[in-house]
């Protein structure tokens, strides 16, 4: 009788190597996971703590602790206009410890209105959007505008006469109704505060004829918001209008996420970018975004680094033209 075939060890042996190949992605997923973090991450917050950056901050470190098993310790380093938090970024190791939670203004607006930078662009790493902050353009109850289009009235009809209120020169708020205007060609009279709160008193009290703070700002504060700009509605204020619907063009919000040293390893970078996402996500820190009405939006490294250096171009045509002084 002719020797048989015998097609079980080959099959065997390829089954050992799936099996051995899939144990070996599954060791290297879990050092991936357990490369970062091993110890508490420093998380910067260039703006005042009390205000709804830092109030962002904690709802993400409060997540982040849960999934990483590491505290992650709120620090506010805060000053000119976020620029002291991002200089300090800039000095810190790059190994991942050290992490920024800030809108991305001391990267796209400090540029252009302070004569000189401690630190340029390319020593900061992006690493992922968490949420937008849209601002509006608000007016107390008690004002006579009634709406956006009597807004523009007004200024049409007395140019420089209608004055708002912002949270200092090239502030969010500030360049997006300075977009309003060059889009409109109208001119209000911008007045600089140090801050949101001192800007919303003076217009609830009739001192300002509007306002252009943050959403998270204006939550029961005696407050008409006229529009949200931003290019969609906003869910806590579904009643309102986007500037993109009443015709101009899209403005740019504050873009809120994660930042790094330049030089940090690629792979604490993709660490830290799945969290993100992970935490953005989660229903837990959606819930708590839900109560100082932010809405997350998670954008990766790639995707967050190309909205800043289209955010910084604006700004670069848009700033000029406002002949503002450099400090």
């Amino acid at each position: 009788m002719g020797a048989s075939m015998d097609f079980s060890q080959p099959c065997l042996s390829r089954w050992v190597v799936a099996a051995v190949a899939a144990v070996l992605a599954q060791a290297s997923a879990a050092a991936d996971q357990a490369r970062f973090p091993e110890k508490p991450v420093e998380t910067i917050v260039p703006y005042s703590i009390g205000g709804g950056v830092g109030a962002m901050a904690r709802a993400f470190a409060t997540e982040a602790a849960k999934v990483t098993g590491q505290p992650w310790v709120v620090t506010p380093r805060e000053g000119a206009g976020g620029v002291v938090g991002f200089t300090y970024l800039s000095r810190a190791k790059p190994d991942g410890y050290s992490v920024v939670f800030s809108p991305a203004s001391p990267m796209t607006n400090a540029p252009f209105i302070n004569a000189s930078m401690p630190f340029p662009n390319t020593q900061i790493q992006p690493v992922c959007q968490v949420f937008e902050n849209v601002f509006t353009i608000a007016v107390g109850e008690k004002s006579t505008i009634r709406n956006f289009s009597d807004l523009v009235a007004r200024a049409r009809s007395n140019p420089g006469s209608v004055s708002f209120g912002h949270a200092g020169p090239g502030s969010v708020g500030h360049l997006s109704v300075a977009a309003v205007e060059r889009a409109l060609k109208v001119k209000f009279n911008a007045i600089a505060y140090r801050g949101d709160a001192p800007a919303i008193t003076d217009a609830m009290g009739g001192t300002l004829d509007f306002s252009a703070p943050a959403i998270s700002s204006i939550a029961g504060k005696n407050l008409r918001v006229l529009a949200v700009l931003s290019e969609k509605r906003h869910p806590g204020y579904p009643d309102v209008p986007s500037i993109a619907e009443l015709g101009v063009p899209s403005v740019t919000p504050g873009l809120n996420g994660l930042f790094v040293p330049a030089g940090t390893p690629a792979p604490v970078i993709e660490d830290i970018e799945r969290l993100c996402e992970k935490v953005t996500t989660s229903a837990s820190f959606s819930d708590s975004a839900k109560t100082l009405m932010q809405v997350p939006q998670f954008l990766s490294a790639t995707a967050f680094r190309a909205r800043i250096d289209t955010v910084y171009k604006a700004n670069a045509a848009l700033v000029p033209e406002l002949k503002l002084e450099k400090n």
